[in-house]
């Protein structure tokens, strides 16, 4: 079997699991790719839209947040497969031209608000 360069997907392949498993439960992905990895190399990026409002639509839910890993400080998002990016660039092209406020979770930038895109 040939790796998936996402590792939030190859985790999900090596546990026989999938994004149906995790319906709204993206921290808890976050955690076990924290667990599978380890926290010297995994972080969490915590999103939000600004004003509290809808962040995003997927597979007919709404959500209001997302929590994704930063993996040796790229993205690897289970839910956006193909975006396997730097922070600021993945914000970018996952909410365009949405007010998204960015949080590092974990690591050296606990607490450190990496974006706040006003749109």
């Amino acid at each position: 079997m040939i790796p998936n360069p996402n590792l939030a997907v190859e985790f999900l392949e090596k546990e026989f699991e999938s994004i149906d498993d995790y319906e709204g439960m993206c921290g808890e992905l976050a955690d076990g790719i924290i667990h599978w990895l380890g926290e010297n190399r995994v972080s969490i990026l915590h999103l939000e839209e600004r004003s509290g409002g809808l962040l995003l639509r997927l597979n007919g839910a709404d959500w209001v947040f997302h929590m994704v890993p930063i993996i040796d400080g790229i993205v690897h998002d289970a839910w956006h497969p193909h975006l396997i990016l730097p922070v600021a660039e993945y914000v970018e092209r996952a909410f365009p031209g949405q007010a998204v406020r960015a949080e590092h979770f974990g690591g050296e930038h606990d607490g450190e608000e990496i974006s706040d895109r006003a749109s």
